[in-house]
């Protein structure tokens, strides 16, 4: 009785850990994408995540110069003080994103979707965007790609 006692228990201890560690693993999956986490802060320069789905998601203060974020999915993200000098975002959906503060110089935003995107205080300085984007977006003490600074008093 207690060798069949003791088989169980391990038995049971076993399927415990691997449920743990697959669990585990799901959460880290849907956290990274290559070498990148997916968190406030996070250090993503240079990586390519194209085609990413990140709706609602909470990068302030991300780094992501010189990251291909082509086809990114951002929907309703906080990328408040973001750093993405020289990122690609051809075709990103950025609709109702917050982008307070950040540093998009020399970004490529060509056909990038910011219906909605609070640009606050955001730096576009030599970034490929359309006017006909930005009339979709809130401009306040925003710098555009030629470097003049739109609504300085809001």
């Amino acid at each position: 009785m207690r060798s069949r006692l003791r088989a169980f228990s391990a038995i049971a201890g076993s399927a415990l850990l691997v449920v743990g560690v697959a669990a585990g693993c799901e959460a880290s999956e849907a956290s990274k994408i290559g070498a990148c986490v997916i968190r406030p802060g996070a250090l993503c320069a240079g990586n390519y995540m194209h085609g990413a789905k990140l709706t609602a998601s909470n990068l302030f203060d991300a780094d992501f110069d010189h990251t291909d974020l082509t086809r990114v999915v951002l929907s309703s993200s906080n990328l408040s003080g973001a750093t993405m000098q020289g990122a690609r975002l051809v075709g990103a959906k950025l609709d109702s994103t917050t982008f307070s503060y950040a540093d998009l110089t020399h970004a490529d935003l060509t056909h990038a979707d910011l219906t909605a995107a609070d640009l606050t205080a955001a730096d576009l300085t030599a970034a490929t965007v359309t006017p006909a984007q930005l009339t979709r977006a809130k401009l306040c003490r925003t710098t555009l790609p030629d470097g003049t600074l739109t609504n300085p008093d809001c």
